[in-house]
């Protein structure tokens, strides 16, 4: 997914780890510096159009995404939606999962 801001996209590497959505500007920094992270487990995921999406902890969090195309967004809200959902139910039961990450331009 890539990054929207009010000077343009830039694509973006994601980490997903226990219901923690976070991003950083390039592959070379997932391993040192995290550019921004979002609790699954209270947002909320909408559709913009066909390519854009938002994810948002309804306060100081809000994430502008855009796809490479409608399916791919699609995929996303998929994934996340049942990352939220794992996420709320490990919380509810006092666990913790594993950690995944995904770079995309």
């Amino acid at each position: 997914a890539v990054v929207s801001t009010q000077s343009g996209h830039y694509g973006r590497g994601f980490v997903l780890s226990d219901g923690l959505l976070s991003y950083y500007r390039s592959q070379a920094e997932m391993a040192h510096t995290c550019r921004g992270t979002i609790n699954l487990a209270g947002a909320s995921l909408e559709s913009e159009d066909s390519c854009n999406f938002v994810i948002s902890n309804g306060g100081a969090q809000v994430f502008h995404l855009r796809a490479r195309s409608e399916v791919d967004r699609q995929r996303w809200i998929t994934a996340l939606e049942l990352a939220k959902d794992r996420a709320n139910k490990m919380r509810e039961r006092g666990e913790i999962y594993g950690t995944f990450g995904i770079y995309g331009t």
